[in-house]
């Protein structure tokens, strides 16, 4: 594999099978840097514009008086602890964290799976509340909010932002329900060979423990009493009521690869479309899924797509007008869920 393949931990390097770029190689994001940033927020209660300064050190060190040694470490570090991060790209997830929020994650991930290491694992990344001093984070690239940004992986927007589409799914965390983009392999095998060399690292994260949290056997995606002292890995929402990340994601698709040691585990999510059919954007996507072409998924409704939407019509007993009806949505329904 071309480039590093390194993490540093306790400023020595360990191999991890996958790309990563540390803070201080080109292209790296350097959460060491402790440059001033002076930003006009808003204030949500009042309305009025503030003035936020960031500077310092955006984490901290553990709360421990020891020698800077993978021993000492080993006995602090129990958590693998996973983020979305809401965009498209690490670099504006960099720019979020560190120069707009001053806060720090260990590592991002990119749309294609490139892992970035910000800190040493050494420090105490500032990312996840009192869960803190015992975790390691990552922030996984991702718009995340299906039903927010409908169109956030369309073609427009593959090619803007640089990245790969992305299928949508339903979710439900605290309580809430939810409509996710799914996170794609290349992030997947990245975060299993991370996740492998998490457990081999430390081990009480590692074995019986290489787990996230469950309720009578089952992974549970809502808030735990006591986050602090689970061991393995965890999601941000297990750590706070008020957070979701990360949505959509394959807890067991993970699991199998690093329990196997095989960075390629398929997914275990039910790979039948899902779609919400309440805008042209996703009727078109489903007419494609189908077998219909109604030009390309655009959000437009055009002649392509009504004569895609007239030959299903036609296809399957109804009316063929190219009029969206409650008939029409109902037979779409029910081809897509077979």
């Amino acid at each position: 594999m071309a480039g590093n393949t390194c993490i540093v931990v306790c400023g020595k390097k360990y191999d991890t099978g996958t790309r990563v770029v540390l803070w201080d190689e080109p292209g790296g994001y350097n959460g060491y840097d402790t440059t001033k940033y002076v930003h006009k927020v808003q204030n949500r209660k009042t309305g009025k514009t503030e003035k936020r300064v960031v500077s310092g050190y955006r984490f901290s060190r553990r709360n421990w008086r020891r020698k800077r040694t993978l021993d000492n470490l080993q006995k602090a570090v129990t958590q693998f602890f996973l983020h979305h991060d809401g965009m498209y790209r690490a670099r504006g997830t960099f720019h979020v964290l560190h120069v707009e929020r001053g806060l720090s994650c260990h590592f991002l991930m990119d749309d294609d799976g490139t892992i970035y290491q910000t800190i040493d694992l050494w420090e105490k990344g500032w990312h996840g509340g009192n869960c803190n001093p015992v975790a390691v984070g990552i922030e996984i690239a991702s718009r995340a909010m299906a039903g927010r940004f409908p169109n956030a992986y369309d073609k427009y927007n593959q090619k803007k932002r640089g990245v790969g589409p992305r299928r949508k799914r339903h979710d439900v965390i605290n309580g809430r329900k939810l409509r996710g983009y799914e996170f794609n392999d290349k992030q997947y095998a990245a975060l299993i060979h991370l996740g492998i060399t998490m457990t081999e690292l430390f081990p009480l994260m590692g074995g019986e423990n290489a787990d996230f949290p469950r309720v009578q056997g089952k992974i549970t995606k809502s808030t735990l009493a006591k986050p602090k002292s689970h061991k393995g890995f965890i999601c941000h929402y297990h750590a706070s009521k008020s957070k979701i990340d990360p949505i959509s994601f394959d807890h067991q698709r993970f699991l199998n690869g690093v329990r196997s040691d095989d960075p390629n585990a398929k997914t275990t999510f039910d790979l039948t479309p899902t779609f919400e059919l309440d805008s042209w954007l996703e009727r078109q996507n489903a007419l494609i899924a189908l077998g219909y072409n109604p030009g390309g998924a655009d959000g437009a409704f055009g002649p392509n797509t009504k004569r895609a939407l007239k030959k299903f019509q036609k296809d399957n007993g109804l009316v063929p007008d190219g009029i969206w009806g409650p008939k029409t949505q109902a037979a779409m329904e029910k081809k897509i869920k077979g």
